[in-house]
């Protein structure tokens, strides 16, 4: 790391050295309570196993085991709202505790696909899965899941609820490392139920008004031409096959797995036995137009019934979805250093992409921590902790300074914007220094050895 930009002291090497022969006994200690099997009433998550090996060594009570459970806690705020695929290459500082998180928006039926990738491999990381519930006070954070012990690079979630999700990662204590993850998400069926089509032969949704809007239609019609092959979507077993009624020649195939059933109406002919067992891309029937759908050209109409729900949207239960990331573009060399806003009102972005939210407005020469990069886009975090999406271009380094001052007593250099802050380096009288950024009633300084920290304004 490039000592300009260091805004942390490095008087954790004595903890660090410390902490280095525990993390073995940490790591040992929570795969004994994380077995891949299934786990008692008792048994812990591996973060909850890591920090009660931290608590029975007294290490819980030092500051920066608090200030790591403390960023556990503050990730679960984090505005970022990404969409898949998704794709992000980051760095995390050993001597800044941190987690971070991402939200993403899911419908039922999608497979979330995580791949969580480090450098060094050997770094122990924790990644939670929540669904997060609306409620009239403060969101609720389901848990969902818990990657096991170096379990991370092939991790999957089916969507079960409409809702928006949230993944957290963050590494041990006191580690230094890249990461790379990746977010894909795809139908839970992965076989299209008539052979050769796809997406683009959907012609109608859930939901469209049928007859004249006095009912709704509860599948998606896939138009192909007649006696095109219908197949099995998933593994299961022939529950009913019928003529007659508005779906004409119909198959009702169950998924024990999930405890839903497949609805294929309009057939031409069908080729399946009630009671029989399928697999996925067997043939069931052939495309048609019988029932309701006569005066219609041929197609299938497909649905998916859940049990004590009804019908639900069968759309991402089976339409593909781009399985490839934006590459990463911007420099990655850049990450984990301190970097300043180019411009006055400079948006700050909920997602790498410009027409997302604005979580917050930014004012020229704010120093910035790059903590990621996504495509063209550096993920950031502010003085006070918000983290955001910056356009590589809205950023500039700090090598140059933005004027000099001259302090006519000794000043102390922090780490932080914060009167109560520790200091990491102080100035002496009639010290000229660099001033290289500027937050509110701070300003950043580098003083004439290198180091970095921040200095109220108002200090001459």
């Amino acid at each position: 790391m490039n000592k300009n930009t260091r805004l942390f002291p490095s008087s954790l090497q004595n903890l660090s050295i410390f902490l280095a022969g525990v993390i073995l006994l940490l790591s040992a200690s929570c795969n004994q309570n994380t077995t891949s099997g299934a786990l008692s009433p008792l048994a812990q998550t591996p973060r909850e196993a890591y920090w009660s090996a931290l608590d029975s060594m007294g290490l819980a009570k030092t500051q920066i085991a608090k200030t790591w459970q403390l960023a556990e806690t503050r990730a679960l705020r984090d505005g970022i709202l990404v969409e898949a695929p998704f794709q992000e290459t980051g760095y995390f500082r050993s001597d800044v505790p941190a987690a971070l998180a991402y939200r993403l928006k899911l419908k039922t039926g999608e497979l979330l696909q995580i791949k969580l990738s480090t450098e060094p491999d050997s770094t122990l990381f924790f990644v939670d899965f929540f669904r997060i519930e609306p409620t009239d006070s403060i969101p609720y954070f389901q848990h969902l899941f818990n990657a096991e012990n170096y379990q991370t690079d092939s991790l999957a979630y089916e969507v079960h609820k409409n809702g928006t999700y949230l993944l957290r990662i963050q590494p041990e204590l006191l580690a230094s490392c890249r990461y790379n993850l990746q977010l894909i998400a795809q139908p839970i069926y992965s076989t299209f139920p008539v052979s050769g089509k796809g997406n683009q032969d959907i012609w109608s949704f859930f939901g469209d008004p049928r007859d004249g809007g006095k009912r709704k239609h509860k599948g998606i019609d896939i138009f192909a031409r007649r006696g095109t092959p219908l197949v099995a979507a998933t593994d299961g077993e022939i529950r009913r096959v019928k003529n007659g009624g508005l779906g004409g020649k119909q198959i009702w195939l169950y998924d024990s797995h999930r405890r839903q059933s497949l609805y294929y109406a309009h057939l031409d002919s069908q080729m399946v036995k009630e009671n029989q067992r399928v697999k996925a891309g067997d043939t069931l029937g052939t495309v048609g137009n019988t029932g309701n759908a006569r005066n219609t050209r041929p197609h299938l109409h497909f649905s998916v019934y859940k049990r004590r729900q009804g019908a639900v949207d069968p759309f991402p239960f089976v339409a593909y979805q781009k399985q490839k990331a934006p590459s990463v573009r911007a420099d990655t060399s850049r990450l984990g250093q301190i970097a300043r806003v180019r411009r006055q009102d400079t948006s700050l972005k909920a997602a790498p992409q410009n027409r997302s939210a604005t979580i917050a407005t930014l004012n020229r020469h704010l120093p910035l921590q790059i903590i990621a990069a996504s495509s063209y886009w550096y993920r950031v975090r502010s003085p006070d902790g918000i983290s955001g999406y910056l356009h590589t271009k809205s950023l500039e380094g700090i090598n140059r300074s933005i004027g000099t001052i001259t302090l006519t007593e000794a000043t102390e250099l922090l780490q932080s914007p914060d009167s109560k802050a520790s200091p990491v380096s102080s100035v002496q009288p009639n010290e000229e220094v660099a001033v290289v950024g500027k937050n509110e009633s701070y300003q950043l300084i580098r003083d004439q050895d290198g180091e970095i920290g921040w200095m109220p304004i108002r200090a001459r």
